[in-house]
């Protein structure tokens, strides 16, 4: 694997992760949720979804500055949707890698996991593009895992 893959790894700890479960699989139920939350002035980083059997849930970032404008937007969505169910954790951590070379290189991925998973740091999200992976772990592992990652990729 090509060390250089990785050119740069972020990171932030003022973070807070909204888990909304019950999600009816609707893409306009969707939209009418994240439209609450931008019209509260809430910025949001980032999203992953996961389809179940007869619902979705939606997962979430977004800075900790927001907390207030985050529960009102909250708040809005359960009178809509009382169905939904919503969790927040403000003890997690954002880790970010990123490199050009990572659309290119296989294994980066598995690379940055098994790194992880050596020092068992729990992934509690995960999203990707072609020239980044970001994860979500508690707060805790947020030094180790930016320290082991720079030592693998000699950053």
């Amino acid at each position: 694997m090509d060390k250089n893959a990785i050119t740069q790894v972020e990171y932030n700890d003022q973070i807070i992760q909204v888990k909304l479960l019950n999600v009816e699989k609707n893409s306009l139920f969707v939209g009418s949720i994240f439209q609450e939350i931008s019209k509260n002035g809430v910025n949001i980083d980032m999203i992953s979804q996961a389809m179940l059997e007869d619902e979705m849930r939606i997962d979430f970032t977004c800075d900790q500055k927001d907390q207030e404008k985050l529960n009102e937007a909250i708040e809005n969505i359960k009178q809509k949707h009382p169905r939904i169910m919503v969790y927040q954790s403000r003890n997690v951590a954002k880790v970010m890698v990123e490199g050009e070379k990572m659309k290119d290189e296989i294994g980066v991925a598995a690379h940055i996991f098994e790194i992880l998973g050596k020092y068992q740091v729990p992934l509690l999200q995960i999203t990707t593009s072609e020239i980044s992976i970001s994860c979500v772990i508690p707060s805790e592992f947020m030094e180790l895992a930016v320290n082991e990652i720079k030592k693998a990729y000699q950053l």
